[in-house]
C-alpha cells in the first residue's frame, strides 16, 4: 500500500462514529464538554485561571462550522476563550500503550490564538485531556508517519505530562502520564 498524506476521505472515515450523523457531527461532544466544565470544579478553576474576572457563557461554533467548536463569552458577549473538541476512538477505559504523545493537528494551528484550549475526549466521553495554547505553541510542527493508519500528517508532538486530565474513572497509568488528574 502506498503511503500518503491524510486526506478529507481519511478524516471523514476516522471521525464517523455510530452516534454521529457524519464525521463532523460533534454537537454531543461539545455539549458534554460544556457540562463537564460546569460540573467539575477543578476543571472550571483551571480554565478560569486564564480568564479575566466575571461570568461567562458557552457558545457553540462562534465563527461558523469551520472554526473552533466552542467559545466562552463574557457579559458583553465578547469571546474570552475558545476550545476545539476532539474524540479519540482508540482511547477508551485506559490510555493506549502505543500513544506516546498528545498530537495537536497542524491544520488546527490557525486556532492558536490567546486563550485557546485543545480538548481531547476519550471515546466513551468520560475523561478529557486539555492543553492550552501557550503549551502547544513552542512545539514544532512535523510531518509524522502514523504506522497504524499508514498515512503522514502534520502534527505537533506534545509530551503527555503537559496535558491535564479530568473526568471519571481515571486510571493509575493516566494519573502517572498526565500533569494533573482529578476525578
Amino acid at each position: 500500500m502506498m503511503m500518503q498524506q491524510v486526506s478529507r476521505i481519511h478524516k471523514n472515515t476516522w471521525g464517523n462514529y455510530k452516534d454521529r450523523t457524519d464525521s463532523f457531527d460533534d454537537a454531543q461532544d461539545i455539549l458534554l464538554f460544556a457540562q463537564l466544565v460546569s460540573n467539575t470544579p477543578d476543571l472550571k478553576d483551571y480554565i478560569r485561571s486564564y480568564l479575566p474576572k466575571g461570568e461567562f457563557t458557552f457558545r457553540k461554533h462562534p465563527y461558523g462550522d469551520c472554526g473552533v467548536d466552542l467559545a466562552l463569552l463574557n457579559d458583553n458577549k465578547e469571546v474570552v476563550a475558545t476550545f476545539d473538541v476532539e474524540r479519540w476512538s482508540e482511547w477508551r477505559e485506559e490510555w493506549p500503550w502505543y500513544y506516546k504523545w498528545i498530537h495537536f493537528l497542524g491544520r488546527k494551528e490557525k486556532f492558536l490564538a490567546d486563550n485557546f484550549f485543545m480538548v481531547y475526549f476519550n471515546y466513551n466521553r468520560t475523561k478529557v485531556i486539555i492543553v492550552d495554547n501557550k503549551t502547544i505553541r513552542p512545539y514544532p510542527t512535523i510531518n509524522k508517519f502514523f504506522k497504524a493508519k499508514n498515512v503522514w500528517d502534520w502534527v505537533k508532538e506534545i509530551p503527555m505530562n503537559k496535558g491535564r486530565i479530568y473526568g471519571k474513572g481515571i486510571t493509575n497509568k493516566e494519573k502517572m502520564l498526565f500533569a494533573e488528574s482529578i476525578e
